[in-house]
């Protein structure tokens, strides 16, 4: 009976008050206490909660959007729209969403906004408009090069306090390609995330490095059909070979993503602080081999989840 009494107490709380309470959850207890009662669903679906979910500068954030529809959304909506479907900022080069579990801050930098070494040269790179699938307007295309290096930079104050993140090279692979498989005798391209933390004392420097694979041959023979560039890198010795490289731990290799396109872990980092800045960089320089076909999206910034 007390129990009974004490859930009949709780029914009789003003809206405010259970909003209150509902606000200090997550934004998953929030939908699931819509499910307890109407007067429950009410609290749960008001502003007064989703605005708790949402970033505090999401305001500002929003003002820079290439679409302002959102303005006529309750902050129910804008929660459920920014996780399911980023949105564009300045100009189409980079979106802005929200980690639906957490309501961190996720960011993605399109091609556009990254630097691309060679990337102005149309003989390296080309720029493909419209791109089915693709986020932004534009990517980025590699036609040829032997000296391959990507860089994004965020401003740390641009992300969600107290959050681990993890940064993700998003691309697909021509059919055309060469040069972005994984063999044995090759060195793998390397991932760079680095954090400068400024402030009122020296600025600090925090890095970590990984080797990665964009493309397995999984026992393809390589083909000859450049044999010409590729002789530009000696000795490798299972030329015209069938090569494999079986999973290595130590190497990230890409995943499928919903969106259709891959992704490849690029690194992580901690967020101690607002001032400073996060540098993540894709390279394959050491080899020299030459390459076509890789397609780039962008980098995308996004918190790290337990598996």
């Amino acid at each position: 009976m007390e129990s009974v009494a004490a859930a009949a107490a709780i029914y009789r709380l003003p809206e405010e008050c259970v909003a209150h309470a509902i606000a200090m959850t997550t934004p998953g207890d929030a939908c699931s206490s819509s499910a307890v009662s109407p007067a429950f669903r009410a609290a749960a679906d008001s502003d007064a909660v989703w605005d708790r979910f949402l970033p505090p500068d999401h305001a500002a954030v929003l003002a820079r959007a290439d679409d302002g529809g959102h303005r006529e959304w309750s902050k129910k909506e804008l929660f459920t729209r920014l996780c399911n479907q980023p949105v564009l900022l300045d100009g189409a080069t980079m979106s802005f969403g929200l980690d639906r579990r957490s309501g961190a801050k996720c960011w993605m930098l399109s091609a556009r906004a990254l630097s691309i070494v060679c990337g102005d040269d149309p003989a390296c790179w080309t720029w493909t408009a419209d791109l089915p699938g693709s986020r932004f307007p534009e990517v980025a295309e590699l036609v040829d090069v032997c000296w391959l290096e990507i860089t994004g930079k965020m401003q740390l104050s641009s992300l969600s306090p107290q959050i681990t993140y993890t940064a993700y090279l998003v691309f697909s692979i021509a059919d055309d390609s060469y040069g972005l498989e994984c063999n044995i005798g090759m060195l793998p391209p390397k991932a760079t995330v680095t954090v400068v933390v400024s402030g009122n004392t020296k600025p600090t420097s925090m890095s970590t490095e990984h080797t990665l694979c964009l493309q397995h041959m999984q026992g393809e023979e390589e083909t000859t059909m450049h044999r010409r560039r590729q002789e530009y890198v000696r000795p490798w010795k299972n030329y015209g070979r069938k090569v494999t490289r079986e999973a290595d731990m130590d190497i990230r290799c890409p995943c499928q993503r919903v969106d259709g396109w891959k992704e490849v872990e690029l690194g992580e980092f901690a967020m101690a602080g607002d001032e400073g800045v996060v540098e993540v960089s894709f390279k394959e320089v050491e080899c020299r081999r030459w390459k076509r076909g890789l397609i780039v999206q962008g980098i995308e910034i996004r918190p790290k989840h337990a598996n």
